[in-house]
C-alpha cells in the first residue's frame, strides 16, 4: 500500500520530507518524486506546480507510474465561505470546476463525457483527515509560536468538511467570488488544482482527499504577507496533518470502490 502526497508549494513539500526515510529521489517530467516511508507507511512526495494541468499531469504519473493505491492533496486556498477565517482548514467532502463551461452541449461545470459536476473524496481519508486537523489544532500553540498566530489573527481555527471549487484564474476581485458563489452558494474555498487531481483520481479509481489552509478571503484586498504566511504557517499545517493522518495506528487501508468517482449533481 502506497500513498502520493501532492503538495501545492514547494516549502510545504521541504517540511513534510523532513519527515520522510529510506528516501529516493526520481524525475520526472521536470517534477522531483521522493519516494520513502513516513511513520513506516511507504509514499511518494512532490510539488505539483500550480494550475489543473500541471497537477493533473503530476497526479496521472504518481497512479500510473509510482502505483500509488491513495493520494493526499495539500495545499493553501481563498475562502469564499464567510464563515472561514485565515488559519481554518477545509477537509474535501467534494471538489468541481468552477471555470468548465461546455454548454449548451451539456450543463455548467459538468465535466464533458462524464456526466460528474462534484468529485467526491473518499470517506476513510475525510475521516483521517479530520482527526488530524481535530488533534492539530487542539495543539496548535505547541506547533506555532504564539506570536506568530496573532500576527495573522489566528485566535480560534476551525475545520470544516466543505466544497471546493477548482479554476485556472487566481481569484482578486470581489466580482469573481460573487459569481462563483451566485452559481455554487455551497461553495466554501477557491483554488487552482484541487478538482483536477480529483477527475484523474477519479478516472483510475483512486482514493483521494484535498486538505486546504484558509490563507485568505477570496477576492478580498488583503494587507497578508503571503510568504510568511507559507513559511511560519501554512507549511506546518501540512506538515503536522500530513504527520497525524500516517501516525494513525490503523493504517490507510483499502476503502473499496473509489468515493471520488460518486458524482453528488450535475
Amino acid at each position: 500500500m502506497k500513498i502520493g502526497i501532492m503538495g501545492a508549494m514547494p516549502e510545504k513539500i521541504d517540511s513534510i520530507h523532513a519527515l520522510m526515510s529510506d528516501v529516493e529521489t526520481i524525475e520526472r517530467g521536470g517534477r522531483i518524486y521522493h519516494i520513502g516511508k513516513i511513520s513506516g507507511k511507504e509514499v511518494v512526495l512532490v510539488f505539483s506546480r500550480w494550475g489543473k494541468v500541471a497537477s493533473a499531469t503530476t497526479a496521472t504519473s504518481l497512479i500510473t507510474e509510482f502505483k500509488i493505491d491513495h493520494l493526499i492533496f495539500t495545499g493553501v486556498a481563498g475562502a469564499s465561505n464567510p464563515d472561514l477565517n485565515i488559519g481554518d482548514i477545509v477537509i474535501s467532502k467534494c471538489l468541481y470546476q468552477h471555470d468548465m463551461d461546455a454548454r449548451p452541449l451539456m450543463p455548467r461545470h459538468e465535466i464533458p463525457l462524464t456526466g460528474i459536476t462534484f468529485f467526491k473524496a473518499d470517506s476513510i481519508l475525510i475521516g483521517k483527515a479530520s482527526a488530524a486537523a481535530d488533534k492539530l489544532l487542539a495543539t496548535l500553540s505547541e506547533k506555532i509560536p504564539v506570536s506568530m498566530l496573532e500576527k495573522f489573527s489566528i485566535r480560534s481555527p476551525k475545520f470544516i468538511l466543505g466544497t471546493i471549487a477548482t479554476g485556472d484564474q487566481f481569484i482578486s476581485d470581489r466580482e469573481h467570488t460573487a459569481a462563483i458563489m451566485a452559481e455554487k452558494p455551497e461553495t466554501d474555498a477557491v483554488e487552482m488544482e484541487g478538482a483536477a487531481v480529483a477527475q484523474v483520481c477519479s478516472d483510475y479509481g483512486i482514493s483521494f482527499v484535498v486538505v486546504r489552509t484558509i490563507s485568505d478571503q477570496a477576492g478580498h484586498t488583503s494587507e497578508l504577507d503571503f510568504p510568511l504566511f507559507i513559511k511560519e504557517i501554512a507549511r506546518l499545517y501540512s506538515e503536522h496533518m500530513v504527520k497525524n493522518m500516517l501516525d494513525e495506528e490503523e493504517s490507510i487501508t483499502e476503502s473499496g470502490a473509489c468515493e471520488a468517482a460518486a458524482a453528488l449533481g450535475v
